[in-house]
């Protein structure tokens, strides 16, 4: 009787243990290896990750995904590249001083390492200069697969070899000092680009500034704007008052469609001003959630957040010294005005559509 008992419960422990889903097998020995190097005009990360992991975080329903044959870890290397590359590319974030790296993945084979099938990865990531400081943030694995998984880095900057371990509990790795000039250097230019690449706030500054009919109302409308979006920058950068990212995107398409209609039924210079320093307090949350993917904890925040909006003040200028001639100009071609405040609130409605409902 006792040994029936046995084999009953040895059965089933068994069966239960054969319907245990792999991603919460916890082995003891989960391990990857990574060498970050520098090149010319690019970070090369190799990463080396037990091909059995890989599988589960890519793949996790894969009828074969027990399966550990040379064909069928060759048919996932040859077949899973895209989907390889987007799930590396979402767990393993690069900085150089600051800025986020655009990463690609150029390679990906099957090795052996310690008579344990392996995959390695090349990610080569694009940059302009030389870093001063790098960081990495490493998510693999442990939320799919393993909390218990370890990775060993060593990273090559500047002549200099670093080894560094990466646990569950210690995802980041910081290397190096951002100068204060190489710091105010990188956001200056990150924040004039923003505004010349951001054609939500573009169109909105230009259906502010149509609306005015001098040099002095376009600086009273710009001052308005900026000294609004400075408040909002600063206090959301320094988490102090933070909004939803969809919530203020879809704001900022309604301000648009708001001041191209006001262009049309209201002509009242005051009435501009309070919508340029409004809707400047929502842009403010716009150009604070461009900061979010950015490290600024080298050092130097609070100069590169002001730097930052200087960029962002360079770029306003620019703009309006590229299209005031054209807007003097339009005024004296009838229906000019009105046409262009139609189109600005035409895009703004598309953008609100994309960002509130889709």
């Amino acid at each position: 009787m006792v040994k029936k008992w046995l084999s009953l419960m040895v059965l089933t422990f068994a069966l239960l243990g054969f319907h245990v889903p792999v991603s919460f097998a916890h082995t003891g020995d989960s391990q990857a290896y990574s060498d970050i190097l520098e090149k010319d005009g690019m970070i090369q990360y190799i990463l080396r990750v037990d091909m059995v992991e890989l599988r589960i975080a890519v793949t996790p329903n894969d009828p074969e995904i027990g399966t550990n044959t040379p064909e069928v870890i060759n048919q996932f290397v040859k077949n899973s590249q895209p989907e390889v590359e987007t799930y590396l590319l979402s767990k393993i974030k690069l900085h150089a001083d600051g800025i986020p790296l655009e990463g690609k993945l150029t390679r990906l084979q099957a090795i052996e390492v310690n008579n344990r099938p392996f995959a390695e990865a090349i990610l080569e990531y694009s940059q302009n200069q030389k870093p001063e400081y790098l960081a990495l943030t490493y998510d693999m694995i442990f939320d799919d697969v393993d909390q218990w998984h370890t990775n060993f880095v060593t990273i090559t900057h500047d002549g200099k070899k670093q080894n560094s371990v990466i646990t569950n509990d210690s995802r980041e790795i910081q290397l190096g000092q951002l100068s204060f000039i190489r710091a105010i250097q990188q956001f200056f230019l990150l924040g004039v680009e923003h505004l010349i690449t951001g054609y939500d706030h573009i169109l909105f500054l230009l259906g502010l500034l149509i609306g005015a009919r001098s040099v002095k109302q376009i600086l009273k409308v710009v001052t308005a704007f900026t000294g609004a979006h400075t408040v909002t920058l600063i206090l959301s950068s320094m988490h102090i008052i933070m909004l939803p990212e969809r919530f203020v995107e879809s704001l900022i398409a309604l301000s648009i469609i708001y001041v191209a209609i006001n262009n049309v039924l209201n002509r009242n210079m005051k009435h501009n001003l309070w919508l340029a320093f409004g809707f400047g307090l929502i842009h403010g949350f716009g150009f604070a959630g461009s900061l979010s993917e950015m490290r600024m904890d080298g050092g130097h925040f609070m100069s590169s957040l002001l730097t930052f909006n200087l960029g962002i003040e360079m770029g306003q200028i620019l703009l309006v010294l590229a299209i005031y001639p054209v807007i003097h100009y339009l005024r004296k071609v009838k229906w000019s005005i009105p046409s262009i405040s139609a189109a600005i609130s035409l895009f703004g409605a598309v953008w609100f559509i994309q960002r509130a409902f889709l």
